[in-house]
């Protein structure tokens, strides 16, 4: 691929979000773009976003106006919750969708892949999932959604996640490897070893970055969370900073991305902000996920804290996406618990947001 290529399907989505916000808003559009993932599209939860200030989102992939609670301790992960393979995304649906949050002056930024368990249990008709990658990252690129983030992961070990509690009350999650050491592995999702799986993850991305590079679309992958080697007897391939600097080398495109998670990047006992200025000057941060921990045992136990409270360096990570040139979605993915919250955690996301876009403002200023 020609370097021009590669600039082209750089800046093609992100210039096209920043005229429709610009023609929408009439505000100078900023580079580090702090903004929110949605959950529902009710006029509740759009506005409340679009009065903390918030322009950019991360869209969901179904249509709804219900809220819904986002609970602080994850769902038990047991594998796939139906035996049926990734489908291929509804175009009008998305276009609806698209529609409806472009109404309220915000612009879709990002939308979440799915997983692909298919692929990564190296199963017979995992063809099949790619052939829908291919066809949803088609579909992104046609309606100008920049991002596509997902994980690679056959079973993600959360139930080592606990809920306890902070100064005044507020509810808190933690985590700590030791409370499933000894967990079995599942008859539904068997044993993978780190090898079969970065085998089949090389599959994947050979098979629909081209494509990504076509559609002028970007894929980010998440890093494992919790970053623990193994989790009852499946592998989490990417689960370091070494596994993510592999990543990017197995397929040599700014489509073939990771999401930065400063969470994730300390809990491995690493220094955020020199994470980002490492895989930003390579052009290879695609989404951002902000947020704080304080570490106990690098990878196998810490504590999820607001953003103010933890072990890294918050203004330092802003600072750096500055320096590196970053333009796309910083979301804070997680909020603590506070007591007499609404259903939808607006004093949770309040206080994140507030404090996201006062970091934004010192970084830029």
């Amino acid at each position: 691929m020609t370097e021009g290529r590669r600039e082209l399907l750089r800046d093609a989505a992100v210039v096209a979000a920043a005229a429709a916000i610009a023609k929408s808003a009439g505000a100078q559009e900023p580079q580090i773009k702090v903004g929110k993932g949605l959950r529902d599209l009710s006029d509740e939860t759009l506005d409340f976003f679009r009065m903390l200030g918030v322009r950019h989102v991360v869209m969901p992939s179904s249509y709804s106006l219900t809220q819904r609670r986002r609970g602080l301790v994850p769902a038990t992960d047991t594998g796939p919750r139906r035996d049926a393979p990734l489908q291929p995304w509804d175009r009008d649906e998305l276009q609806r969708i698209k529609t409806r949050i472009e109404g309220k002056g915000l612009v879709p930024m990002m939308i979440h892949l799915g997983r692909v368990h298919r692929v990564v249990q190296g199963r017979p008709d995992a063809a099949t999932e790619i052939e829908a990658v291919k066809a949803n990252i088609r579909i992104a690129g046609e309606l100008r959604i920049p991002v596509i983030e997902y994980n690679f992961i056959a079973l993600r070990g959360s139930e080592g996640y606990g809920r306890t509690t902070g100064p005044g009350g507020i509810g808190l999650r933690d985590y700590d490897e030791a409370r499933t050491h000894s967990l079995p592995p599942l008859d539904n999702v068997g044993e993978h070893t780190r090898e079969q799986l970065w085998e089949r993850l090389d599959g994947f991305l050979r098979a629909v970055i081209p494509v990504a590079e076509d559609s002028g679309v970007r894929l980010a992958m998440h890093p494992n969370d919790p970053p623990i080697p193994e989790f009852r007897g499946v592998a989490q391939p990417m689960r370091s900073l070494a596994d993510q600097r592999e990543l990017i080398k197995l397929v040599d495109s700014p489509s073939n991305g990771i999401t930065l998670d400063t969470g994730v990047t300390t809990e491995m006992g690493e220094d955020a902000a020199e994470a980002i200025r490492y895989f930003g000057s390579r052009d290879r941060i695609n989404h951002v996920h902000f947020r704080n921990v304080r570490v106990e045992v690098p990878y196998y136990k810490y504590l999820e804290v607001p953003h103010d409270a933890g072990d890294c360096d918050m203004l330092a990570c802003m600072k750096a996406f500055k320096e590196v040139g970053y333009r796309y979605l910083v979301i804070p993915d997680h909020t603590p618990e506070f007591t007499d919250d609404t259903i939808g955690s607006q004093m949770g996301w309040a206080f994140a947001i507030g404090y996201l876009r006062a970091l934004q403002h010192a970084a830029e200023s």
